[in-house]
């Protein structure tokens, strides 16, 4: 369980304040992880940031930041460095969700969700990189999507941002990997969170999305902590450059 230890680093969790990201983040303050959470509203971090730690009676911290302004980006990176002394795991899971397909999405929805999941990606990934490089050991893990990888008929942008973030992760590993820095991505289908809600909170589309799903169900935010906690950990040391799929067996789903 050594390998699995993550007493003494330092994480930053980006769209941290709820659903999967403040579930990686309870993951890795259970494993003797320091947290900084990070969203766009101060509030919702920090309480969070007070849940997790009553939670696990680790040190987590909240701060504000919006992943799509470079320069808001390396304003609080360097806080969270400058806080909390390293910056050894980054989780760039900070996204949204833009419904509409090629007859109705506007290029502001376009931008706002490209910017979001795809763009925020590299940017926080290289304002965090020379902390690792310093230290000669990085994790970095992406949050994707089942939907970078196969279409959805609801969104035109969505899938395509995730695939740019499964694509950035190949990308990423292939670029850090002298420098003892992995990078990883978790590709998750439906769980409940905030983002999602309003879509299954209708009835035909939740059936419709636990009936295409072999295992008949949504999945469970208890069970992505474990895929982040590995790629987070020195037990996934030579693991790099992979994309995860958490999804209920949809991604193999033939006929």
């Amino acid at each position: 369980m050594e390998l699995f230890n993550n007493t003494g680093k330092v994480a930053l969790i980006t769209g941290g304040g709820s659903g999967i990201g403040k579930t990686a983040a309870e993951a890795l303050s259970e494993s003797g992880a320091t947290v900084a959470l990070v969203g766009r509203t101060l509030q919702k971090v920090e309480d969070a940031a007070a849940d997790i730690q009553q939670k696990t009676g680790g040190t987590v911290k909240g701060y504000q930041g919006d992943v799509t302004k470079t320069e808001d980006l390396q304003r609080f990176v360097r806080a969270v460095y400058d806080d909390l002394g390293s910056i050894d795991i980054l989780v760039n899971n900070a996204g949204t969700l833009a419904p509409g397909t090629i007859d109705s999405l506007s290029e502001e929805e376009w931008d706002q969700v490209m910017d979001t999941n795809a763009k925020s990606i590299f940017f926080t990934t290289q304002a965090v990189v020379p902390y690792m490089k310093e230290q000669d050991y990085g994790r970095v893990i992406n949050t994707a999507s089942v939907a970078g990888d196969i279409s959805l008929s609801f969104s035109s942008v969505y899938g395509t941002s995730k695939a740019a973030a499964i694509h950035q992760t190949k990308q990423l590993s292939l670029e850090l990997a002298p420098y003892n820095i992995t990078v990883n991505a978790i590709s998750p289908w439906f769980f409940q969170t905030d983002m999602n809600e309003s879509e299954l909170a209708d009835d035909s589309f939740r059936s419709a999305v636990e009936n295409r799903t072999p295992m008949k169900r949504l999945g469970q935010l208890e069970e992505l902590k474990t895929s982040y906690l590995f790629f987070a950990s020195a037990g996934s040391s030579y693991v790099s450059g992979q994309n995860v799929f958490v999804d209920g067996a949809l991604t193999v789903y033939g006929l």
